[in-house]
């Protein structure tokens, strides 16, 4: 099982700027490691404006990679943050049941990927191949016309699980 993520997000000058950040643990299995490759960035987010980040956009949508050996199947288990929260307010979060992707080939391609339009609320079981499994995520953020300044946080985990044959 690996688990790992947090999503944070600042105030700059005249909008809020959030990031996916993301850590690993391994704790078992045929999965060797989980990195991250591109967390998901808003930059500047206005006051009453959702902003939605694609998962097929290079460099804002989150990416990670999923490595062990070639042919193990795994569970990848997304547990996504609903709001995010800066110890007093709070901001919503919205994960579409069509944010996530996944290629498992030797050059992954993030705007035509194997496994595209999957649903990040569901367990979604795939095979690691020669290049392991790379992930994207996107998702979109909704502040209140008047949404308050501050360092906005949020945990998200994800559980990569091996499935023994």
């Amino acid at each position: 099982m690996i688990q790992f993520g947090k999503i944070k997000g600042w105030l700059l000058t005249f909008g809020i700027v959030l990031i996916l950040l993301s850590s690993a643990k391994i704790t078992w299995g045929q999965v060797s490691g989980v990195s991250v490759v591109n967390d998901l960035t808003f930059g500047n987010v206005l006051g009453g404006v959702p902003k939605k980040i694609d998962k097929a956009t290079p460099g804002p949508a989150a990416e990670f990679l999923v490595t062990g050996i070639a042919g193990s199947d795994v569970t990848i288990e997304f547990t996504l943050p609903t709001y995010m929260n800066d110890g007093t307010y709070n901001m919503q979060m919205i994960f579409n049941n069509t944010d996530c992707a996944m290629d498992s080939s030797s050059s992954p391609d993030q705007t035509s990927p194997d496994y595209n339009n999957l649903d990040p609320w569901d367990v979604i079981s795939y095979t690691i191949g020669s290049g392991g499994i790379t992930i994207w995520l996107g998702g979109k953020v909704v502040p209140r016309l008047l949404q308050d300044s501050g360092d906005y946080t949020a945990d998200m985990v994800i559980t990569v699980t091996f499935i023994a044959r």
